[in-house]
């Protein structure tokens, strides 16, 4: 490398990328998890050069996957032991709101909500981090249905590009295999799902230059992004008509009423470590985003949902068939 001025910024965000890719490897499949594992070999080069050249002392990028206890700043220290997993509304003041999460508070307020998979997700945001060349970085906890599915999770807000103004890439990374208490077996659809969901609230939030609230501003934002977040279908369908939706679906591929569509349609690559015994439960319990509507079951893929038409488990992954 051509000796120039040290730029700790570049330094930094190629640090970040090592750790956002190392994740990436870890939670995504198929190409997607190929090109990150390309990327990690030719940044981590670019990193060994950079400190050869600058004499920095070499340094492990952050471990977000070892089980080695952590605390941060003390100020959630008590939860350690925390064997209580429900909800329960924030009770922080105002004051400390702001002071743990500066801007995010603005925007999100201490708690985002949302509805995937018929089931309400609660994002708790705990306490800001070391930016590390992010717009922001921020401790969480998840919830859904009022349990905590994850703890201490890091979410992170990044550029796309270097010196970028929006917002394009979401960190989702830990510091314990413990964090993640559901969704685990291998796919990440769901919390991708969930951090899509947040950058377009934050891109919203800046592009239309909403003046700073003081309390939380889900109400405030509902109408303008309403259909970023809309995941359902026109016809709400009660949890018995689903269920009568998926067990028929699941029928119609065993018998092979629908090889002639799975011969057309495309192939998604779902990671599992373990199999499902149905359908039903694969939907419930893997990770994976999806939809019941009259004529079937979709899953969400390539910002959108598509019809499944046909699935198999073969080596700790599914094949999922889709129109």
């Amino acid at each position: 490398m051509e000796k120039q001025r040290f730029n700790p910024e570049e330094y930094a965000n190629l640090k970040h990328r090592v750790e956002a890719l190392q994740s990436r490897v870890e939670l995504d499949d198929g190409p997607e998890q190929e090109t990150a594992k390309r990327l990690l070999i030719k940044i981590k080069k670019k990193i060994k050069a950079y400190e050869e050249t600058y004499k920095i002392p070499h340094q492990q990028p952050e471990n977000y996957d070892t089980s080695a206890e952590f605390d941060f700043e003390g100020s959630f220290s008590s939860e350690n032991n925390e064997v209580d997993k429900n909800y329960h509304e924030d009770t922080r003041s105002e004051s400390e709101m702001i002071k743990d999460l500066g801007i995010l508070y603005a925007i999100f307020g201490s708690t985002h909500q949302t509805t995937l998979n018929y089931h309400v997700f609660k994002i708790r945001f705990k306490k800001q981090t070391e930016k590390n060349g992010a717009f922001y970085r921020v401790y969480s906890d998840i919830y859904e249905d009022d349990i905590r599915i994850c703890k201490d999770i890091i979410i992170g807000f990044w550029p796309a590009r270097f010196g970028d103004d929006r917002c394009g890439d979401m960190e989702f990374s830990s510091r314990s295999p413990k964090s993640i208490e559901k969704y685990n077996n291998g796919c990440s659809s769901l919390y991708n799902r969930l951090l899509e969901g947040l950058v377009d609230i934050w891109n919203f939030y800046f592009e239309n230059q909403i003046p700073m609230l003081k309390g939380p501003v889900a109400g405030y934002l509902e109408s303008g992004f309403q259909s970023l977040t809309n995941n359902y279908p026109n016809i709400q369908l009660n949890q018995e008509q689903r269920k009568t939706i998926i067990e028929k679906t699941e029928d119609e591929i065993k018998s092979g009423k629908m090889k002639e569509l799975e011969c057309i349609a495309s192939k998604l690559s779902v990671e599992a470590y373990k199999q499902y015994q149905t359908l039903s439960s694969f939907l419930e319990e893997s990770g994976v985003v999806y939809m019941v509507d009259t004529s079937g079951v979709y899953i969400w893929d390539q910002k959108k949902f598509r019809k499944l038409v046909g699935y198999e488990y073969s080596t700790y992954r599914y094949y999922l068939f889709v129109l």
